[in-house]
């Protein structure tokens, strides 16, 4: 137990003055006795005693000084290798995380979750890069997607000769810590350096872009070969069950969000008669056009399916029965463009369109795929090359 803190110093000197009050003629005495002593034996004992007083009194300070030196050093190792096992246990916890991911979802809750451990409260992204296309993983805010992708090209401009310096990179007051698989860019992390980073901060943001970078790959591998053996090789588009499935999982969370969802179901029109009349190689041709003009028509977040033959099933989440309508009637014009030409003979492709919306509530899967079919038939049935919605009993074009 300390008897004198540090803010204690008037009190000690106190505590010394009265001592030396107190114990004024026991000293006199001690003192009169010394100087007895050196006339007696002619040496100096008092100048002696107080030189060894004073050499003891700095050597015990400068103890003191070095002891509070190396607590504090101490003090401060423990206070790194208690970071260092934090950030070690957060980049294990990072790492496990993106072992468990196998799609885009699950890298941005990694990202969301572990991240912002390393950076402490500052600013971040992360973009994702596959064949030259960017997308934003994780945005800190409503940055501009083509200012953030301006910022990863430049981010990643050292490595275009294939060099795979992985060194962070800054871009005006962002941090960029490209993620490579070798040489080829999978993605960058870019933190707005507010306060800038330190060197520990740094090393921990690059270990952690290291790790991404093989998982980004890994999951982007991974659903190609999903999307492969989902899609139909022909048109791109996915096949029946994807479809199905889809359906399901859209029309459950329209029931949780209320929002509208509507299907476009079609067929070519006479499509047997191509086969029969031009041969299966200019149906395939024909085939291709239809899942191009799909393509161009439709969302990115809409789902194209071929759902058997020449007949197509699109799904388009958050979108109302006018909304699909006017998609429907868009396709048909453009697949109406379609012509096959078979020596001095042509002959232009037409389809028919049936459209049916819901919000989820009070209808299956196959209810409402067989709401969409009868609004097809009843687009056959109106003459063909027209679209009919389930709901609607005027077309909204008429034969040509």
């Amino acid at each position: 137990m300390r008897l004198f803190g540090r803010n204690d110093s008037s009190l000690a000197a106190a505590l010394i003055v009265a001592t030396f009050i107190l114990f004024r003629e026991p000293l006199r005495y001690v003192m009169d006795a010394a100087h007895e002593f050196e006339r007696q034996y002619h040496v100096d004992l008092v100048e002696s005693l107080v030189v060894l007083g004073v050499v003891f009194a700095f050597h015990q300070f400068r103890k003191r000084q070095e002891a509070k030196s190396e607590l504090k050093a101490a003090a401060a190792a423990a206070n790194q290798s208690y970071l260092r096992a934090q950030e070690l246990e957060c980049l294990v916890g990072f790492s496990r995380a993106l072992a468990m991911c196998t799609d885009f979802k699950g890298l941005h809750l990694a990202f969301s979750r572990y991240v912002p451990q390393f950076i402490h409260e500052r600013d971040f992204w992360v973009l994702i890069c596959h064949e030259s296309c960017w997308d934003v993983l994780v945005r800190a805010d409503v940055h501009p997607a083509q200012e953030l992708e301006g910022i990863g090209e430049r981010a990643l401009r050292p490595r275009a000769r294939g060099t795979a310096d992985v060194a962070p990179v800054r871009v005006d007051d962002m941090m960029c810590f490209p993620m490579l698989v070798g040489a080829r860019p999978a993605g960058v992390i870019i933190v707005r350096e507010a306060p800038a980073l330190t060197l520990d901060d740094r090393h921990a943001l690059e270990a952690a872009a290291a790790l991404s970078a093989v998982s980004i790959r890994n999951v982007q591998t991974l659903i190609e070969t999903r999307d492969l053996s989902l899609r139909d090789g022909l048109t791109g588009c996915f096949n029946r069950a994807h479809a199905l499935s889809t359906i399901d999982a859209e029309l459950r969370r329209a029931r949780r969000t209320a929002a509208s969802l509507s299907l476009i179901m079609f067929d070519i029109d006479r499509f047997k008669s191509v086969n029969d009349e031009h041969g299966h190689l200019a149906g395939d041709r024909v085939l291709c056009e239809v899942g191009r003009c799909i393509n161009e028509v439709l969302r990115s977040s809409d789902i194209k399916c071929r759902y058997g033959g020449d007949e197509f099933l699109l799904v388009l989440p958050d979108t109302v029965g006018k909304g699909a309508l006017q998609v429907a009637e868009s396709l048909r014009q453009q697949i109406s463009r379609i012509v096959i030409e078979d020596g001095e003979a042509s002959r232009a492709m037409t389809a028919s369109l049936g459209v049916a919306t819901s919000n989820g509530h009070g209808v299956d899967v196959l209810a409402f795929v067989a709401s969409a079919d009868r609004a097809l038939y009843q687009a056959k049935d109106a003459g063909r090359n027209c679209v009919r919605c389930t709901d609607q009993s005027e077309p909204v074009s008429r034969p040509s």
